[in-house]
């Protein structure tokens, strides 16, 4: 008996180290499918070649690629769970590929990420942080074996921009528990020899790396004109990849150009059999409320009917309320608002500040909120208009009042009107300091960023710092992210 169990466990473990992963034609061909949202046309065909060629390890990589995008852009909240369980399975499967194989451990960290994505994406930190520490190992492992492997180096990268974006008192915390490091410029300067020495047709990752790298630059470096520039020069002006017109079209609203994003979204090529991502039809809601259109609330609508998931569904029904309210329709109004009482959760900063509002049923004076929508979309010229003195002095209510300094710190600042923006955001912050609105706490961290480009750190510094003492209801996580973020760049 037990010579005969000795052969079988050699021949079972030399199937095991018969396991290998490579590309073939067909798996490039399916991840072009997969990565231009063709997912179930690309799942196909990966479960066709699984069959044909059992041995290779690229197929279960391929497929957890697809059915996680799938689940992601769709925030497919009832197929999370098997997910989970399947992607384990398929993670087992590429650990039995040598290390010696380049893409055996790149392979193992996409697919703990893919899980990260999914567990941040529901609010699950804990979870989320230690798949992203396991990924980082691996990854980290085989840029030591394999320096010049642009496939592990730009995963590699990414999450060095991501751990450099972390502020400095979280930083040294993160270090203790997980085995992350790297800044946002060594990271950028790593993705950016990606695209410098490989194309398209060498780097099968390389539009991928294009939008990471636009990402770390244009959210995380601050610096949406670098981005776009990047995403131009590679993709074109009008990408056909739906990745890429949300990443231009949130670019574009970065840096006030609300018209051209407006045009990506509503000339985007629909591909046959391709995956929608409901969160473009939001976007292409919001630029258009902020420009004004009459047909905004369509693809809002749009959005709340395609939209599995959870998040910003109550800001949607704000937005929408808010285009009733502009219209005159007050009936409108009410049902919208009524319906951010019931619907959606309340994790983001956005839906949060809806369902303030619901709660508290103050109507915004409908000329603040015009002046607001069109300073979002960049029409700054438009929204100065309607913040004259006449106005201010028809606002009787103290939150009306303070918004008004606020808006029209904002718009100046866009303008570049520095000194003049500064006495706005000044007087909102002597006002309403002590408030539990956000406009003092957001114009103090203007105030830094506006010091900051004027090259006085220390006085940046003090705002960056003035921002996060105060407690606002709304809002407070984001505007205190890019406090700390500030303070990374300044000095803290």
């Amino acid at each position: 008996m037990k010579p005969v169990l000795c052969v079988w466990i050699f021949i079972f473990s030399s199937v095991l180290s018969a396991q290998d992963m490579y590309w073939t034609p067909e798996a490039r061909n399916a991840y072009t499918l997969i990565t231009d949202l063709r997912i179930d046309e690309g799942l196909t065909a990966v479960r066709l070649q699984a069959l044909r060629q059992p041995d290779n390890m690229i197929w279960p990589y391929l497929e957890d690629y697809g059915v996680f995008l799938k689940i992601f852009v769709q925030e497919d909240l009832l197929a999370i769970d098997t997910f989970f369980d399947d992607s384990d399975l398929r993670f087992e499967k590429v650990e039995t590929v040598p290390e010696t194989n380049p893409l055996s451990l790149m392979a193992q960290a996409q697919i703990t990420l893919h899980q990260s994505a999914l567990h941040l994406q529901q609010g699950k930190l804990i979870a989320a942080g230690s798949e992203m520490n396991s990924a980082f190992k691996l990854l980290r492992k085989n840029q030591k074996n394999f320096p010049d492997d642009v496939a592990n180096l730009r995963l590699y990268a990414s999450l060095k921009v991501v751990f450099g974006a972390i502020p400095d008192q979280y930083r040294l915390m993160v270090q203790i528990v997980t085995s992350l490091s790297g800044t946002i410029e060594e990271g950028l300067e790593e993705l950016k020899s990606i695209l410098a020495t490989t194309t398209p047709e060498s780097n099968i990752y390389f539009n991928e790396t294009v939008l990471y790298t636009a990402l770390a630059e244009g959210r995380l470096n601050n610096q949406p004109e670098v981005g776009l520039a990047l995403i131009r020069k590679h993709l074109g002006d009008t990408p056909d990849s739906k990745s890429a017109q949300y990443m231009m079209s949130s670019l574009l609203l970065d840096v006030g150009e609300n018209d051209e994003a407006i045009r990506i979204l509503s000339n985007a090529r629909e591909v046959p059999g391709a995956v929608q991502i409901p969160f473009l039809r939001f976007v292409l809601g919001e630029c258009k409320l902020f420009r004004g259109d009459a047909d905004a609330d369509i693809p809002l609508k749009e959005f709340l009917k395609l939209h599995k998931g959870k998040h910003y569904i109550k800001e949607a029904y704000q937005k929408l309320a808010w285009h009733s309210l502009l219209k005159g329709d007050m009936d409108g109004y009410t049902k919208s608002m009524q319906q951010i009482l019931i619907k959606g959760s309340n994790k983001t900063d956005e839906d949060q500040q809806a369902m303030l509002e619901a709660e508290t049923h103050a109507v915004p004076n409908t000329k603040l909120l015009r002046s607001r929508l069109y300073y979002d979309g960049g029409y700054y010229e438009k929204a100065l208009a309607l913040m004259n003195e006449s106005l201010y002095s028809t606002l009787v209510q103290h939150e009306q009042r303070l918004e008004y300094l606020y808006r029209k710190g904002r718009i100046l600042q866009a303008m570049e009107s520095d000194a003049e923006a500064l006495h706005y955001l000044m007087l909102a912050i002597t006002t309403g300091q002590f408030e539990r609105y956000y406009f003092a706490c957001s114009a103090a961290l203007q105030c830094g960023l506006i010091h900051e480009k004027l090259g006085s750190k220390p006085t940046a510094r003090k705002f960056f710092y003035m921002c996060l003492d105060m407690q606002p209801e709304a809002y407070a996580t984001g505007l205190h992210q890019k406090a700390r973020m500030g303070l990374n760049r300044v000095g803290s």
